[in-house]
């Protein structure tokens, strides 16, 4: 499943923080809250859902204890598991009725402990690969685009990348849009973001101004930079340089 599902997750606590802030990173996610439901911003009351590409971050206020089981899927895999493309949910915190997954809903909350839920979202997902036929071809294409952006973030151009895949701009970004629900641009502004965020913090100790970081990952004005990460985080860059202590966590979208 490493193609199409990044990790799957459980979390339980029952003194939560009142308000956790999610930080959009280009993939998207399944979760299943078993017990009581959560408030997404701009959403309401949420107990299970999928939550979409977006270049904004959502707040998600706790109500008491919480229990949270869920899959994280890959840049690309989540396609494969859906009846739509990818585009067609952007900016959305959708019910999992609303794309397909309430059977695997059920099956999530009959479970008795997180193994079994992770066993049982594992086989439904394995069930569902059986029965669609990958594009291998263009699988393919997208991943080199991915791999060629992310490994030029500082100087990146779309045409250049489109090439690199072996398709035009238009051709790419209809592919990228399908596959990943954002366009090539969106996505890599997200990887530029989060690039850049690693390097203010392995910067911390050293002598290495803010303006010095942004230059070198690609910003070329501090208003640019600053827009940028207020608009995926809320927070201007040294404001979320302080609030930010995940460092060294995998799921580098939180706060």
């Amino acid at each position: 499943m490493r193609p199409y599902i990044k990790m799957y997750f459980y979390g339980r606590d029952t003194r939560p923080p009142l308000v956790q802030r999610i930080v959009p990173n280009g993939e998207t996610g399944l979760c299943f809250y078993r017990g009581n439901k959560v408030t997404y911003s701009g959403v309401g009351e949420v107990g299970s859902c999928f939550a979409s590409q977006t270049m904004h971050y959502i707040d998600i206020k706790a109500h008491g204890g919480i229990e949270i089981v869920g899959a994280h899927f890959t840049v690309l895999g989540a396609r494969m598991f859906l009846p739509a493309p990818l585009n067609e949910y952007t900016n959305r915190i959708l019910s999992v009725d609303d794309v397909g997954l309430g059977e695997l809903e059920r099956h999530v909350m009959e479970a008795a402990t997180a193994d079994e839920c992770w066993g049982r979202m594992d086989s439904f997902f394995l069930h569902s690969l059986m029965r669609n036929d990958a594009d291998e071809l263009n699988l393919r294409r997208l991943h080199r685009a991915i791999s060629y952006g992310i490994g030029h973030l500082d100087t990146v151009r779309i045409g250049v990348v489109a090439t690199e895949a072996c398709l035009s701009e238009r051709q790419l970004g209809r592919l990228f849009s399908s596959f990943v629900g954002l366009s090539p641009k969106d996505y890599l502004r997200l990887q530029r973001y989060h690039k850049t965020l690693a390097d203010m913090k392995s910067c911390r100790a050293d002598n290495v101004t803010l303006t010095e970081i942004a230059w070198r990952n690609g910003y070329y004005d501090l208003s640019h930079f600053s827009s940028d990460f207020r608009k995926i985080s809320g927070y201007s860059p040294s404001r979320l340089l302080d609030i930010s202590e995940n460092d060294g966590d995998e799921v580098g979208w939180r706060i």
